[in-house]
């Protein structure tokens, strides 16, 4: 085959649709000390390319050919490129192109080499100053594009080193992050990035990274990528990412019974051997549609995961060794599987940050009530009062005038009142919000409740005529009488609050009731069906507020397992 012959180009996709991985061959040229061998023999060629069949022109035929077994394989690939130097910039024309110009209308696009260590991938996306590269080749076309339509470009450069991402852009060393977001999109948390105007500021932003790139002498190759390095190159319009490209430079698989790797040299290719072996995988499941495609299995699979199976469009270029049988036919057995994944391309969307401000407590408590849950302190404010009525306000006021005319409104009990019984009233602490409620919310009378009658002491305090002519001061007085005795009746008064042991107030003969041991007294209920139930009611949350901090604690323990994430 002609190796100048022009391949088909690629089509642009116009809208969403299903876009296999395009896979292309590029072989480079021998070196100058590969083409002989240590017997003075020309080495040969593993590697020759035929056209595909007549009917169909859109793939070629890769044979490899082994010298020493004369084993023979071949696969089929999209295009083939190699023999000379200069066929990058063709690749860049008929393969690239279509994916820059994908960009500017909402799609995202990736671009990789990939290939045995020494094939030529690092000279077919890095290039050098005559013969740039894919990566230095892209970015002029982005500047140029975004010239005619107004657009901006701005670059990230990291590197995946040892399983980990680290920016080059920065002089300092930062470590990256990969999240998922709620979509399943891959983000990288803390990727610099910077806004690029010209080729001049390209290359003195890209030069910097390349130099902080980690890059080491082995066996087979003089500067061999110890890391896989990623250019992404975004365009935004209007302050929105348009779309991006990303372009990686993966590092080669490697012999170490070759390279003769030790120490840091040889864990390094352990880690690329790995993360190679879990791309392999990944390209197995998606062929296979296994149910899980473990692309969580390394770094370098995460950051493809849009790229191989994704919502991206994907070019794979296929760089081999002319000279190494072997290597080759691992690489184009890897290219040749991958070439059957499709990705479902879609548009890159654009969502706007909304300019309203949203209160985001409303909306969580909406949908906390359409999914039948609610807070967990409106669950514990209803366990807290099971015996409050709903029109709570209307019967207290009722019980405050009726008991206010049974009693005498004479100057000295209306004295007492104010110095011993206001001082002795603790107001309710709620335990589950912190603010304090007022003891009319808690401790008011229940319907068909009645109290037991009152002492000989309060018969002798009441013995004199009755005044129906209350003033405001007395009513309020008696108001507080009131819900003292609440208080002293009820028990989840005393489960609920202290008592105020700095607060003295003395009876008229001088004693001090209230700090006294006092039994709580139960309610005296009438015998009709409807306080017998209340009775029951009564005794059941007596016995729950003993074990208070059980009960809140088997309580958060089932808010926990019935919520979800």
């Amino acid at each position: 085959m002609d190796s100048k012959k022009t391949p088909a180009k690629a089509k642009v996709l116009d809208s969403s649709s299903n876009s296999k991985v395009r896979v292309v061959l590029r072989v480079r040229p021998f070196l100058p000390r590969e083409i002989s061998d240590e017997s003075g023999d020309r080495v040969l060629s593993c590697v020759s390319v035929t056209d595909g069949d007549d009917d169909d022109s859109s793939h070629v035929t890769v044979h490899l050919k082994d010298p020493d077994t004369c084993r023979n394989e071949s696969y089929q690939l999209d295009a083939f490129y190699g023999g000379y130097d200069d066929n990058v910039k063709q690749t860049l024309e008929r393969e690239v192109s279509p994916l820059i110009a994908g960009i500017f209308h909402g799609f995202n696009a990736t671009v990789l080499a990939y290939g045995a260590t020494g094939s030529g991938k690092t000279f077919t996306m890095q290039g050098f100053d005559e013969l740039p590269g894919l990566m230095p080749l892209t970015m002029s076309t982005v500047l140029s594009m975004c010239e005619k339509t107004g657009s901006k470009a701005e670059i990230s450069y990291y590197e995946v080193y040892m399983d980990r991402c680290w920016d080059l852009l920065e002089v300092k060393a930062n470590e990256i992050a990969i999240w998922d977001d709620k979509d399943g999109q891959v983000h990288l948390k803390g990727l610099s990035s910077v806004q690029v105007n010209s080729m001049s500021e390209f290359q003195e932003a890209y030069s910097s990274g390349v130099q902080r790139r980690k890059v080491a002498h082995t066996g087979l190759n003089d500067v061999s990528s110890r890391s896989h390095g990623v250019l992404v190159i975004s365009v935004t319009s209007q302050g929105l990412v348009t779309g991006k490209i990303n372009l990686i430079d993966l590092a080669g698989n490697e012999d170490n019974r070759r390279t003769g790797n030790e120490g840091i040299r040889l864990q390094e290719s352990a880690k690329i051997n790995q993360s190679l072996f879990a791309l392999s995988n990944v390209v197995y499941a998606l062929n296979n549609n296994l149910p899980r495609v473990p692309y969580r299995e390394s770094k370098l699979t995460r950051i493809l995961q849009d790229s191989l199976g994704g919502t991206s469009r994907a070019l794979m270029v296929a760089c081999l060794n002319p000279g190494e049988y072997q290597e080759s036919l691992r690489t184009v057995s890897l290219a040749a599987r991958s070439r059957h994944i499709s990705n479902n391309v879609s548009l890159n969307l654009k969502v706007e940050t909304p300019k309203v401000k949203i209160d985001m407590e409303a909306k969580l408590q909406a949908w906390l009530e359409s999914k039948g849950k609610t807070k967990s302190t409106h669950r514990m404010m209803a366990i807290r009062s099971p015996l409050l009525s709903t029109n709570q306000t209307s019967i207290f006021q009722s019980s405050v005038k009726k008991s206010v005319c049974h009693r005498s409104a004479n100057a000295e009990s209306a004295k007492l009142a104010a110095t011993g019984q206001r001082d002795a009233f603790v107001t309710a602490r709620n335990l589950f919000g912190g603010e304090t409620l007022a003891a009319s919310h808690l401790w008011e009378p229940i319907q068909n409740l009645q109290l037991a009658s009152p002492t000989k002491k309060d018969e002798r305090d009441t013995s004199g005529e009755e005044d129906l002519s209350v003033s405001e001061a007395s009513l309020r007085d008696n108001q507080l009488d009131l819900e003292k005795k609440y208080t002293e009746l009820s028990p989840l008064r005393e489960a609920l609050s202290p008592i105020d042991t700095n607060a003295k107030p003395k009876s008229a003969d001088g004693s001090s009731p209230i700090l006294k041991p006092m039994t709580p007294k139960t309610p005296f209920l009438s015998a009709n069906p409807e306080n017998r139930q209340m009775e029951g009611t009564c005794q059941k949350f007596n016995a729950w507020s003993t074990n208070l901090k059980t009960s809140l604690i088997n309580e958060y323990i089932h808010f926990l397992n019935t919520a979800n994430r």
